[in-house]
């Protein structure tokens, strides 16, 4: 078979074409010309990146018969060498030769003098493979062989290498090849092959590379394969489900922008080309990474997955709010490992990345954020001599709504927050901005408790579930998807699809979710109306819906087995969510409910009204 991978047809003939490594090039071509050859060398660093290939220049010019320039690649033993035939320069590799007799073997040969060139080279690859007998019967010849003998061992885990046999080798360690000196080997090798491509298409391959050269042209010979002389960026997604720069950047663009309706569209398209969405959410990270160093440093030189521009369009999400994304992000990337949808924990991710955005920025409403020169916080401009806590002032902040438990009865209880009575006069000046305060003491408004999914109360819901109940709720609880066309129940129903019924009541049911975000949807008290109406209809009584994780469930269940087991379990209480109401409590509430609208949905409703 005459056809030859590229990385063997591009493996690099002299020293000056050897890409990266720049440190072990130089000092061995000094070595060589000062003739300072040592007897022993260690070439240490991850695969495809040049250690073979340095290794075999080595041999090349010991015994290149050019006196200007070595290695010449015209002589013989050049050629020869080059080829992989020459009887003086010996291949060995350790993963299928690592026993104590094919090592004595070695060391049998390496008395005899070279039969053609000047010396003899012993390239042994993978050497951290050898038995402990092995390393120990080539330690004597590895440290006082022949004058007419090298040995250049190479290995990716010089950690499993014997200290006893590092100490007697020079070690040279190789690096990973920066993604800009691979993205141009690649386009040189295109050129040459004259194959048509695209800058993403080699930058995406670069990427894939992992700082490998020979992994790179690996891959770039499938894609070649698959595109037909002509390499896009989308060959390259196709057959590795990477998604593109400008993807990665639109997700962003619409974070920063913080619509979701784009981001949720942005997802959707993404996972129809099969994206791996692990290998994504590095990715982002790495450009949300790049973008911060930009904003610090200004130098585009240390930009290697993004443009210039690209950086300059990222740096308009500030860097501290940028550093909070990547935290994020490796957070989510934490809970991969355990997650059962994977899609899931990506769509909660860039949502959270949202929430970023709309937190202040800094601590103080008049620092200017500078990371070049980390200028202090200038002070803040008031009326009064008092002690102001550093705060930016957007807008009100609504309380979230609450639940209270009064007799036994769960009341939904809209808290409104109180109008500012303190006017707040914003003033530009400069660059900053400071504020007037009129400052007078506000009594807090007294917060109510809420009712929250603790142990205690879930232990309630199972002492109160029926199991006939339960099967019954689930064998109709897959009515649901039936439900998410209805403009009635849409909202609802795709709310809590997928949901599954663990514990039902006569007035609950408990359900549990993988997706988070749809946990605490649900939880929410504003829905509780709305999510009644579907039970009712799916059913056929109205119930309050309770969300949990599967992992949380399956933790209370089993304390609630041990407890159970011990005689220890609380003693059950009267649950009830729905209370009937007299025709005077209906009457009130109805009163209660026009004043509530009168005032524009203003007014604290409470609950109902003793006889």
């Amino acid at each position: 078979m005459s056809y030859k991978a590229l990385y063997r047809t591009y493996r690099p003939h002299s020293f000056e074409t050897v890409v990266g490594q720049k440190h072990i090039v130089k000092t061995l071509q000094n070595a060589l010309s000062q003739h300072k050859v040592s007897h022993a060398y260690l070439f240490c660093g991850p695969r495809g990146t040049g250690k073979t290939t340095v290794a075999k220049l080595v041999a090349k010019s010991v015994n290149c018969i050019s006196e200007d320039k070595a290695p010449c690649n015209i002589c013989d033993n050049c050629i020869e060498i080059q080829q992989g035939n020459h009887p003086d320069v010996i291949e060995i590799d350790a993963a299928s030769n690592n026993g104590v007799d094919q090592i004595r073997e070695l060391i049998e040969k390496v008395k005899y003098a070279p039969l053609q060139a000047k010396f003899k080279v012993y390239i042994i690859d993978e050497v951290h493979m050898l038995s402990q007998g092995a390393f120990n019967a080539l330690l004597k010849t590895l440290e006082e062989p022949p004058s007419h003998v090298i040995f250049i061992l190479a290995t990716t885990e010089p950690h499993k290498v014997l200290p006893t046999i590092i100490s007697r080798c020079q070690r040279y360690d190789f690096t990973r090849v920066s993604q800009k000196d691979i993205q141009g080997r690649i386009e040189e090798v295109l050129t040459k092959e004259n194959i048509k491509f695209d800058h993403e298409a080699t930058r995406l391959i670069s990427q894939l590379s992992d700082g490998g050269v020979r992994d790179a042209l690996s891959i770039l010979e499938q894609v070649i394969a698959y595109s037909e002389d002509n390499l896009t960026a989308q060959h390259v997604n196709d057959i590795y489900g990477i998604a593109t720069t400008q993807d990665k950047l639109k997700l962003l663009k619409a974070i920063q922008n913080q619509d979701v309706g784009i981001l949720m569209e942005e997802i959707e398209s993404i996972t129809q080309k099969n994206i791996d969405i692990r290998r994504l959410t590095n990715d982002l990270m790495e450009l949300l990474k790049e973008s911060v160093i930009y904003a610090y440093t200004k130098d585009s030189k240390l930009l290697m997955k993004l443009t210039l521009e690209e950086a300059k369009d990222l740096n308009e999400i500030p860097s501290p709010i940028a550093l909070k994304m990547i935290d994020d992000l490796m957070e989510t990337t934490e809970k991969y490992r355990s997650a059962s949808d994977v899609l899931s924990y990506f769509e909660i991710g860039l949502l959270k990345l949202i929430g970023h955005l709309n937190a202040p920025i800094s601590q103080t409403a008049t620092y200017q954020q500078n990371p070049i020169k980390n200028e202090k916080p200038k002070a803040v401009k008031v009326e009064k001599e008092i002690k102001v806590e550093p705060l930016i002032i957007e807008k009100p902040i609504q309380k979230e709504p609450e639940l209270v438990v009064e007799k036994e009865i769960i009341v939904e209880k809209p808290i409104v927050s109180e109008p500012a009575k303190d006017e707040v006069k914003i003033v530009p000046q400069g660059d900053a901005l400071s504020f007037d305060l009129n400052v007078e003491e506000v009594k807090p408004i007294k917060k109510l408790k809420n009712v929250e999914l603790n142990d205690d109360f879930i232990l309630q819901l199972l002492l109160s579930a029926e199991k006939q109940l339960r099967i019954k709720d689930s064998q109709n609880w897959e009515n649901v998807k039936n439900h998410k066309g209805d403009s009635r129940y849409m909202k609802v129903a795709n709310m809590v699809d997928e949901s599954t019924i663990q514990a039902s009541g006569p007035q609950f049911n408990l359900i549990t979710f993988e997706n988070k975000l749809k946990i605490s949807t649900v939880n929410e008290t504003n829905n509780i109306d709305d999510l009644a109406k579907l039970t009712d209809e799916v059913l056929g009584r109205a119930t309050r819906l309770y969300a949990l994780s599967f992992t949380d469930y399956e933790r209370v269940r089993n304390l609630f087995i041990q407890l159970r087991n011990e005689g220890k379990l609380p003693e059950k209480q009267s649950l009830e969510f729905f209370p009937k109401k007299t025709p005077k409590a209906k009457k009130e509430n109805e009163t209660l409910i026009k004043t509530h609208e009168f005032f524009d949905g203003n007014l604290v409703t409470i609950g109902e009204s003793e006889d």
